[in-house]
Order: structure tokens, then C-alpha cells, then sequence
């Protein structure tokens, strides 16, 4: 009688043990699949921004090369640098008006 009880005993521990195992898998597996999910999403954000950035790059070598023009580079040293050519005049108002 003890053996049987002791086998029925052993075997409901196995079997909560087995129960326990299959819900820690369980909840492993879901939550592996929540973490794919955010680095999926994490990765379709950045592969936007390096697209982004690859068209501001374009851009900017546009412009680069575009720098080699005179004409441009006399506007940006007259409109960003506030340059003037050599042999003329600049009058500012300083009335504030």
C-alpha cells in the first residue's frame, strides 16, 4: 500500500513539475516573441532614419559639388558670412527702425 501511495505521490510531483516547466516554456516563448517583435520594429525605425540621412547625404554632396560654382560661393559668403567684394560700400541702419 505504501509503494502504491508513494508512486502516486511521486507521480503527481512529476506531473506538476512536468505542468511547471511547460508554462515557464510557455511564457519564455511568448515573451522571446515580444522582444522580436521590438527589435523588428526597432530595426524598421532605424532602416527609415538611415534612408533619411543617406537622402540628406545625397544633399549635401549636391551641394558640395554645386560649391565649386562661383556664383553660389559669392552668395553664401554674402548671405551666411556677410562678406562684401573689395571695392564696395556697406551701409547699415542702426536706427533699429
Amino acid at each position: 500500500m505504501r509503494t502504491r501511495k508513494k508512486k502516486s505521490q511521486n507521480s503527481i510531483v512529476l506531473r506538476i513539475c512536468i505542468f511547471a516547466f511547460v508554462v515557464y516554456a510557455a511564457v519564455q516563448l511568448v515573451d522571446m516573441q515580444i522582444t522580436i517583435n521590438d527589435r523588428r520594429q526597432e530595426y524598421a525605425e532605424l532602416a527609415l532614419r538611415l534612408e533619411a540621412q543617406r537622402l540628406t547625404n545625397k544633399e549635401l554632396e549636391r551641394k558640395l559639388s554645386e560649391g565649386a560654382d562661383e556664383e553660389y560661393i559669392e552668395r553664401v559668403a554674402r548671405e551666411k558670412l556677410e562678406y562684401v567684394a573689395p571695392d564696395e560700400w556697406v551701409y547699415r541702419d542702426i536706427s533699429g527702425s
